[in-house]
């Protein structure tokens, strides 16, 4: 049976493959650009400076 260090290591990189694979499952289907239902209010936007 392998040592303890070498069971963390596997259990370890098995939880990495499976939140990589859920995370790229999950945002496969979603657009690139997003879209903003909210009006951007910056200082350029209105004209004025910040200071």
């Amino acid at each position: 049976m392998p040592d303890t260090i070498t069971m963390i290591n596997l259990v370890w990189t098995a939880m990495i493959a499976v939140m990589m694979t859920a995370t790229f499952t999950l945002y496969q289907g979603k657009s690139d650009a997003p879209h903003f239902n909210y009006t951007q209010l910056t200082g350029q936007y209105n004209e004025q400076p910040y200071y």
